[in-house]
Protein backbone atom coordinates (compact mmCIF):
# COMPACT_ATOMS: atom_id res chain seq x y z
CA UNK A 1 0.00 0.00 0.00
CA UNK A 2 1.31 3.26 -1.09
CA UNK A 3 1.01 5.19 2.37
CA UNK A 4 1.88 8.75 1.26
CA UNK A 5 -0.94 8.00 -1.62
CA UNK A 6 -3.70 7.31 0.96
CA UNK A 7 -2.75 10.34 3.23
CA UNK A 8 -3.03 12.17 -0.03
CA UNK A 9 -6.62 11.33 -0.90
CA UNK A 10 -7.42 11.94 2.96
CA UNK A 11 -6.38 15.19 3.29
CA UNK A 12 -8.15 16.32 -0.49
CA UNK A 13 -11.01 14.51 0.86
CA UNK A 14 -11.18 16.98 4.11
CA UNK A 15 -9.65 20.04 2.14
CA UNK A 16 -13.42 19.83 -0.92
CA UNK A 17 -15.00 20.07 2.08
CA UNK A 18 -13.79 23.37 3.61
CA UNK A 19 -12.97 24.68 -0.06
CA UNK A 20 -16.36 24.31 -0.94
CA UNK A 21 -17.82 26.13 1.83
CA UNK A 22 -15.65 29.36 1.64
CA UNK A 23 -14.56 30.16 -1.98
CA UNK A 24 -14.64 33.82 -1.63
CA UNK A 25 -12.57 33.70 1.49
CA UNK A 26 -10.14 31.41 -0.52
CA UNK A 27 -9.82 33.40 -3.63
CA UNK A 28 -9.06 37.03 -1.54
CA UNK A 29 -5.76 34.92 0.19
CA UNK A 30 -4.87 33.13 -2.94
CA UNK A 31 -4.61 36.57 -4.45
CA UNK A 32 -2.69 38.14 -1.99
CA UNK A 33 0.36 34.94 -1.90
CA UNK A 34 0.16 35.01 -5.54
CA UNK A 35 1.19 38.66 -5.56
CA UNK A 36 3.98 37.97 -2.41
CA UNK A 37 5.44 35.44 -4.63
CA UNK A 38 5.35 37.41 -7.93
CA UNK A 39 8.05 39.38 -5.98
CA UNK A 40 11.42 38.05 -6.70
CA UNK A 41 12.73 35.63 -9.74
CA UNK A 42 14.99 34.14 -7.05
CA UNK A 43 13.61 31.19 -5.53
CA UNK A 44 11.31 32.52 -2.94
CA UNK A 45 10.02 30.88 0.31
CA UNK A 46 6.64 31.62 1.27
CA UNK A 47 5.28 30.23 4.55
CA UNK A 48 1.47 30.27 5.14
CA UNK A 49 0.63 30.55 9.15
CA UNK A 50 -2.18 30.15 11.00
CA UNK A 51 -3.54 27.97 13.84
CA UNK A 52 -5.15 24.28 13.00
CA UNK A 53 -8.27 24.69 11.38
CA UNK A 54 -8.22 27.55 9.79
CA UNK A 55 -7.47 26.52 5.85
CA UNK A 56 -3.89 26.84 5.04
CA UNK A 57 -4.26 23.86 3.21
CA UNK A 58 -6.84 24.75 1.09
CA UNK A 59 -4.98 28.18 0.78
CA UNK A 60 -1.92 26.85 -0.44
CA UNK A 61 -3.61 23.41 -2.41
CA UNK A 62 -5.53 26.26 -4.55
CA UNK A 63 -2.69 28.58 -5.16
CA UNK A 64 -0.84 25.66 -6.61
CA UNK A 65 -3.71 24.50 -9.03
CA UNK A 66 -3.68 28.16 -10.13
CA UNK A 67 0.07 28.24 -10.85
CA UNK A 68 1.37 24.95 -11.35
CA UNK A 69 0.29 24.65 -14.75
CA UNK A 70 3.38 27.30 -14.93
CA UNK A 71 5.67 24.49 -13.74
CA UNK A 72 7.47 21.53 -15.50
CA UNK A 73 8.27 20.84 -11.50
CA UNK A 74 5.73 21.15 -9.30
CA UNK A 75 5.56 18.96 -6.24
CA UNK A 76 2.73 19.15 -3.44
CA UNK A 77 3.28 16.93 -0.27
CA UNK A 78 0.29 16.72 1.70
CA UNK A 79 0.51 16.48 5.29
CA UNK A 80 4.13 16.76 6.00
CA UNK A 81 3.94 16.04 9.82
CA UNK A 82 2.29 12.97 8.94
CA UNK A 83 3.87 10.94 6.74
CA UNK A 84 7.42 12.04 8.28
CA UNK A 85 6.17 10.15 11.26
CA UNK A 86 5.17 7.33 10.18
CA UNK A 87 6.01 3.67 9.71
CA UNK A 88 3.13 2.17 8.50
CA UNK A 89 4.44 -0.81 10.27
CA UNK A 90 6.41 -1.87 6.56
CA UNK A 91 10.20 -2.13 7.09
CA UNK A 92 10.35 -1.13 3.55
CA UNK A 93 8.80 2.50 4.18
CA UNK A 94 10.47 6.01 5.59
CA UNK A 95 8.18 8.50 5.47
CA UNK A 96 11.34 11.32 5.56
CA UNK A 97 13.19 9.33 2.48
CA UNK A 98 9.91 8.89 1.03
CA UNK A 99 9.39 11.98 0.74
CA UNK A 100 13.06 12.89 -0.60
CA UNK A 101 12.08 10.59 -3.97
CA UNK A 102 8.90 12.12 -4.00
CA UNK A 103 10.71 15.30 -4.90
CA UNK A 104 12.66 13.56 -7.72
CA UNK A 105 9.82 12.27 -9.41
CA UNK A 106 8.59 14.00 -12.90
CA UNK A 107 5.49 14.39 -13.64
CA UNK A 108 3.97 12.00 -11.30
CA UNK A 109 6.24 9.06 -12.61
CA UNK A 110 8.00 7.64 -9.72
CA UNK A 111 11.95 8.13 -9.13
CA UNK A 112 14.01 4.91 -9.93
CA UNK A 113 16.45 6.41 -7.76
CA UNK A 114 16.58 5.28 -4.37
CA UNK A 115 17.77 7.33 -1.01
CA UNK A 116 19.40 5.42 1.24
CA UNK A 117 19.44 7.69 4.25
CA UNK A 118 18.32 11.38 5.13
CA UNK A 119 21.70 12.93 4.30
CA UNK A 120 22.66 11.18 1.30
CA UNK A 121 18.76 12.13 0.09
CA UNK A 122 19.77 15.99 0.58
CA UNK A 123 22.55 15.70 -1.44
CA UNK A 124 20.41 13.99 -3.98
CA UNK A 125 18.27 17.06 -4.41
CA UNK A 126 20.33 19.54 -4.43
CA UNK A 127 22.31 18.11 -7.37
CA UNK A 128 19.17 17.09 -9.25
CA UNK A 129 16.77 20.38 -8.86
CA UNK A 130 19.89 23.47 -8.47
CA UNK A 131 18.90 24.29 -12.31
CA UNK A 132 15.30 23.74 -12.50
CA UNK A 133 12.14 25.96 -11.61
CA UNK A 134 10.05 24.13 -9.45
CA UNK A 135 6.84 24.71 -7.66
CA UNK A 136 6.58 22.99 -4.23
CA UNK A 137 4.09 23.09 -1.29
CA UNK A 138 5.08 21.87 2.03
CA UNK A 139 1.94 20.98 3.63
CA UNK A 140 1.97 20.89 7.80
CA UNK A 141 5.38 21.67 8.24
CA UNK A 142 6.13 21.20 12.39
CA UNK A 143 10.01 20.59 12.22
CA UNK A 144 12.93 22.37 11.23
CA UNK A 145 14.14 19.35 10.13
CA UNK A 146 11.64 18.72 7.75
CA UNK A 147 12.52 21.71 5.91
CA UNK A 148 16.24 21.70 5.97
CA UNK A 149 15.76 17.84 4.71
CA UNK A 150 13.24 18.93 1.71
CA UNK A 151 14.05 22.38 1.05
CA UNK A 152 17.37 23.17 2.65
CA UNK A 153 18.05 26.36 1.25
CA UNK A 154 17.59 28.43 -1.94
CA UNK A 155 20.18 27.29 -4.21
CA UNK A 156 18.95 23.71 -4.00
CA UNK A 157 16.54 25.33 -6.49
CA UNK A 158 16.67 27.11 -9.60
CA UNK A 159 15.42 30.75 -10.79
CA UNK A 160 12.17 31.25 -10.85
CA UNK A 161 11.29 28.62 -7.92
CA UNK A 162 8.23 28.81 -5.50
CA UNK A 163 8.49 26.92 -2.34
CA UNK A 164 5.41 27.53 -0.19
CA UNK A 165 4.96 26.27 3.12
CA UNK A 166 2.35 25.97 5.51
CA UNK A 167 2.73 25.59 9.55
CA UNK A 168 1.17 26.36 12.72
CA UNK A 169 4.80 27.60 14.32
CA UNK A 170 5.71 31.11 12.86
CA UNK A 171 8.94 30.78 15.08
CA UNK A 172 9.97 27.62 12.59
CA UNK A 173 9.52 29.90 9.42
CA UNK A 174 11.67 32.60 11.16
CA UNK A 175 14.23 30.08 11.61
CA UNK A 176 14.68 28.98 7.99
CA UNK A 177 14.89 32.63 7.12
CA UNK A 178 11.79 32.09 4.82
CA UNK A 179 11.17 35.91 2.49
CA UNK A 180 7.70 36.42 3.36
CA UNK A 181 5.24 34.77 6.33
CA UNK A 182 1.67 35.26 5.04
CA UNK A 183 -0.95 35.12 8.35
CA UNK A 184 -3.75 33.83 7.25
CA UNK A 185 -6.97 35.33 9.04
CA UNK A 186 -10.14 33.92 9.77
CA UNK A 187 -13.54 34.01 8.09
CA UNK A 188 -15.44 37.28 8.60
CA UNK A 189 -19.17 36.94 9.55
CA UNK A 190 -21.25 36.68 6.57
CA UNK A 191 -18.75 33.91 5.39
CA UNK A 192 -19.06 32.07 8.86
CA UNK A 193 -22.71 31.91 8.80
CA UNK A 194 -23.01 30.44 5.64
CA UNK A 195 -20.25 28.06 6.26
CA UNK A 196 -22.11 26.82 9.59
CA UNK A 197 -25.63 27.11 7.68
CA UNK A 198 -24.48 24.17 4.86
CA UNK A 199 -23.03 22.36 7.63
CA UNK A 200 -26.07 22.19 9.90
CA UNK A 201 -28.95 22.52 7.22
CA UNK A 202 -27.55 21.75 4.12
CA UNK A 203 -28.40 25.31 2.82
CA UNK A 204 -26.57 28.86 2.70
CA UNK A 205 -29.34 30.25 4.82
CA UNK A 206 -32.19 29.37 6.88
CA UNK A 207 -35.84 30.39 6.97
CA UNK A 208 -35.92 28.16 10.94
CA UNK A 209 -36.41 31.49 13.52
CA UNK A 210 -36.48 29.27 15.97
CA UNK A 211 -32.48 28.12 15.20
CA UNK A 212 -31.62 31.74 14.05
CA UNK A 213 -30.53 33.18 17.93
CA UNK A 214 -29.05 29.66 18.94
CA UNK A 215 -26.79 29.82 15.30
CA UNK A 216 -25.68 33.48 16.14
CA UNK A 217 -24.04 32.29 19.52
CA UNK A 218 -22.45 29.44 18.25
CA UNK A 219 -21.05 31.16 15.02
CA UNK A 220 -19.74 33.76 17.78
CA UNK A 221 -18.17 30.86 19.64
CA UNK A 222 -16.36 29.92 16.43
CA UNK A 223 -14.70 33.15 15.88
CA UNK A 224 -14.48 32.26 12.21
CA UNK A 225 -12.44 29.23 12.56
CA UNK A 226 -13.44 26.98 9.82
CA UNK A 227 -12.60 23.71 11.81
CA UNK A 228 -15.00 24.46 14.31
CA UNK A 229 -18.06 26.06 11.99
CA UNK A 230 -18.21 22.64 10.18
CA UNK A 231 -18.10 20.54 13.26
CA UNK A 232 -20.57 22.56 15.30
CA UNK A 233 -23.17 22.39 12.09
CA UNK A 234 -22.19 18.92 11.41
CA UNK A 235 -22.90 17.86 14.76
CA UNK A 236 -25.91 19.95 14.87
CA UNK A 237 -27.39 18.96 11.95
CA UNK A 238 -30.81 17.17 12.10
CA UNK A 239 -31.06 17.93 15.51
CA UNK A 240 -33.73 19.74 17.75
CA UNK A 241 -33.44 23.16 19.85
CA UNK A 242 -33.30 20.73 23.42
CA UNK A 243 -30.04 19.83 22.09
CA UNK A 244 -29.04 22.93 20.11
CA UNK A 245 -28.88 24.55 23.98
CA UNK A 246 -26.90 21.69 25.16
CA UNK A 247 -23.99 21.99 22.94
CA UNK A 248 -24.40 26.00 24.16
CA UNK A 249 -24.47 25.17 27.60
CA UNK A 250 -21.40 22.53 26.96
CA UNK A 251 -19.36 24.93 25.06
CA UNK A 252 -19.81 27.38 28.03
CA UNK A 253 -17.94 24.72 30.00
CA UNK A 254 -15.01 24.58 27.83
CA UNK A 255 -16.65 21.15 26.61
CA UNK A 256 -16.76 20.63 22.96
CA UNK A 257 -18.76 17.82 21.42
CA UNK A 258 -16.76 16.33 18.56
CA UNK A 259 -13.65 14.67 19.88
CA UNK A 260 -12.31 14.48 16.41
CA UNK A 261 -11.75 18.00 16.51
CA UNK A 262 -9.97 18.42 19.63
CA UNK A 263 -7.70 16.08 18.73
CA UNK A 264 -6.58 17.67 15.25
CA UNK A 265 -5.81 20.54 18.07
CA UNK A 266 -4.15 18.14 21.17
CA UNK A 267 -0.90 17.82 18.21
CA UNK A 268 -0.02 21.59 19.24
CA UNK A 269 -0.08 20.98 23.17
CA UNK A 270 1.37 17.54 22.58
CA UNK A 271 4.55 18.85 21.01
CA UNK A 272 4.65 21.95 23.82
CA UNK A 273 7.60 21.57 26.81
CA UNK A 274 6.73 21.38 30.41
CA UNK A 275 7.02 24.96 30.76
CA UNK A 276 5.59 25.99 27.68
CA UNK A 277 2.23 23.61 28.86
CA UNK A 278 1.80 25.04 32.48
CA UNK A 279 1.74 28.47 30.83
CA UNK A 280 -0.54 27.89 28.49
CA UNK A 281 -2.50 25.86 31.08
CA UNK A 282 -2.19 29.08 33.25
CA UNK A 283 -3.45 31.27 30.34
CA UNK A 284 -6.54 29.24 30.04
CA UNK A 285 -7.38 29.08 33.39
CA UNK A 286 -7.27 32.32 34.34
CA UNK A 287 -5.09 34.88 32.31
CA UNK A 288 -7.83 34.73 29.20
CA UNK A 289 -8.35 38.36 28.24
CA UNK A 290 -5.76 39.96 30.85
CA UNK A 291 -3.24 42.25 29.61
CA UNK A 292 -0.26 40.75 28.63
CA UNK A 293 1.88 42.94 30.80
CA UNK A 294 -0.15 42.26 33.72
CA UNK A 295 -0.02 38.39 33.14
CA UNK A 296 3.58 38.34 32.96
CA UNK A 297 4.53 40.15 36.41
CA UNK A 298 2.31 37.38 38.01
CA UNK A 299 3.85 34.40 36.01
CA UNK A 300 7.36 36.38 36.79
CA UNK A 301 6.76 35.29 40.32
CA UNK A 302 7.41 31.54 39.75
CA UNK A 303 8.76 30.97 36.04
CA UNK A 304 11.39 32.20 34.22
CA UNK A 305 11.05 34.13 31.52
CA UNK A 306 7.69 33.91 31.26
CA UNK A 307 7.19 36.97 28.10
CA UNK A 308 9.99 34.39 25.62
CA UNK A 309 6.70 31.36 26.22
CA UNK A 310 4.12 33.99 25.51
CA UNK A 311 5.99 34.67 22.56
CA UNK A 312 6.16 30.87 21.72
CA UNK A 313 2.56 30.27 22.43
CA UNK A 314 1.72 32.94 20.11
CA UNK A 315 4.10 31.90 17.46
CA UNK A 316 2.55 28.11 17.59
CA UNK A 317 -1.22 29.76 17.05
CA UNK A 318 -2.15 28.95 20.74
CA UNK A 319 -2.95 32.39 21.70
CA UNK A 320 -3.07 36.13 19.93
CA UNK A 321 -2.40 39.42 21.48
CA UNK A 322 -4.99 41.59 20.50
CA UNK A 323 -4.85 45.42 19.63
CA UNK A 324 -5.37 46.22 23.38
CA UNK A 325 -1.98 44.07 24.26
CA UNK A 326 -4.70 41.44 25.53
CA UNK A 327 -3.95 37.66 25.66
CA UNK A 328 -6.54 35.64 23.90
CA UNK A 329 -7.42 32.30 23.30
CA UNK A 330 -10.29 30.27 21.11
CA UNK A 331 -12.68 28.46 22.84
CA UNK A 332 -11.92 25.91 21.28
CA UNK A 333 -7.96 25.46 22.43
CA UNK A 334 -9.51 25.53 25.96
CA UNK A 335 -11.69 23.05 25.72
CA UNK A 336 -8.73 20.99 23.78
CA UNK A 337 -6.43 22.04 27.16
CA UNK A 338 -9.23 20.90 29.19
CA UNK A 339 -9.47 16.94 27.61
CA UNK A 340 -5.58 17.29 27.01
CA UNK A 341 -5.03 18.18 30.97
CA UNK A 342 -7.72 15.18 31.58
CA UNK A 343 -5.70 12.88 29.90
CA UNK A 344 -2.07 14.31 31.43
CA UNK A 345 -2.82 14.98 34.74
CA UNK A 346 -1.82 18.65 34.09
CA UNK A 347 -5.64 20.19 36.01
CA UNK A 348 -4.99 23.36 36.59
CA UNK A 349 -8.29 25.25 35.96
CA UNK A 350 -11.04 26.18 38.29
CA UNK A 351 -13.88 24.05 38.86
CA UNK A 352 -16.22 26.57 37.30
CA UNK A 353 -14.64 25.42 33.77
CA UNK A 354 -15.16 21.85 34.92
CA UNK A 355 -11.50 20.96 36.08
CA UNK A 356 -10.56 20.05 39.49
CA UNK A 357 -8.09 22.49 41.38
CA UNK A 358 -5.37 20.18 41.96
CA UNK A 359 -1.83 20.95 43.70
CA UNK A 360 0.37 21.34 40.76
CA UNK A 361 -0.47 25.05 40.23
CA UNK A 362 2.15 27.34 39.79
CA UNK A 363 2.69 29.52 42.60
CA UNK A 364 1.54 32.38 40.58
CA UNK A 365 -1.62 31.55 39.99
CA UNK A 366 -2.04 30.78 44.23
CA UNK A 367 -1.42 34.02 44.42
CA UNK A 368 -3.68 34.91 42.17
CA UNK A 369 -6.16 33.34 43.88
CA UNK A 370 -5.37 34.53 47.15
CA UNK A 371 -5.58 38.22 46.19
CA UNK A 372 -9.07 37.85 45.25
CA UNK A 373 -10.22 36.07 47.60
CA UNK A 374 -8.99 39.20 50.03
CA UNK A 375 -10.70 41.71 47.75
CA UNK A 376 -13.58 39.81 48.08
CA UNK A 377 -13.55 39.49 52.13
CA UNK A 378 -12.50 43.17 52.31
CA UNK A 379 -15.41 44.45 50.18
CA UNK A 380 -18.07 41.95 52.54
CA UNK A 381 -16.77 43.28 55.59
CA UNK A 382 -17.37 46.89 53.90
CA UNK A 383 -20.68 46.11 53.27
CA UNK A 384 -21.34 44.48 56.46
CA UNK A 385 -20.03 47.75 58.12
CA UNK A 386 -22.36 49.74 56.32
CA UNK A 387 -25.43 47.59 57.04
CA UNK A 388 -24.73 47.66 60.52
CA UNK A 389 -24.30 51.60 60.65
CA UNK A 390 -27.39 52.25 58.78
CA UNK A 391 -29.42 50.20 61.42
CA UNK A 392 -28.00 51.93 63.94
CA UNK A 393 -28.76 55.20 62.75
CA UNK A 394 -32.67 53.90 61.73
CA UNK A 395 -32.80 53.05 65.68
CA UNK A 396 -30.74 56.14 66.98
CA UNK A 397 -33.38 58.18 64.65
CA UNK A 398 -36.37 56.01 66.17
CA UNK A 399 -35.02 57.00 69.73
CA UNK A 400 -34.71 60.51 69.33
CA UNK A 401 -38.44 60.49 67.22
CA UNK A 402 -39.92 58.50 70.15
CA UNK A 403 -38.45 60.51 72.94
CA UNK A 404 -39.16 63.95 71.61
CA UNK A 405 -43.00 63.03 70.60
CA UNK A 406 -43.27 61.72 74.67
CA UNK A 407 -41.87 65.26 75.68
CA UNK A 408 -44.20 67.26 73.97
CA UNK A 409 -47.17 64.90 74.53
CA UNK A 410 -45.86 65.33 78.73
CA UNK A 411 -45.68 68.68 78.65
CA UNK A 412 -49.07 69.46 76.84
Amino acid sequence: MDVVASVTRTVNKKRDLFGAFYTASVKASVQDVIKLLKQSRCPLLLGIWGMAGIGKSTIAEAIYNQIGPYFEHKYLLDDVREVWNRDGGLVSFDGPVSLQEKLLSYRGIPTEIKIGTIESGKVILKEKLHNKRVLLVLDNVDKLEQLKSLCGNRDWFGPGSKIIITTRDRHLLKEHRVDHIYKLKELDESESIELFNLAAFNQATTSQERFGELSEQLVAYSRGLPLALKALGGFLYGKEVLEWKRVLTSLGRFSFPDQETLQVLETSFADLSGEEKQIFLDITCFFNGMDQNDVQQILNRSTQCSALLISLLEDKSLVTIDENNKLQMHGLLQAMARESSNKTDQVSVCASLSLSLSPSLSLSLYIYIYIYIYIYICVCVCVCLYVCMYEISLLTFHFLSTATTSKVSYCG
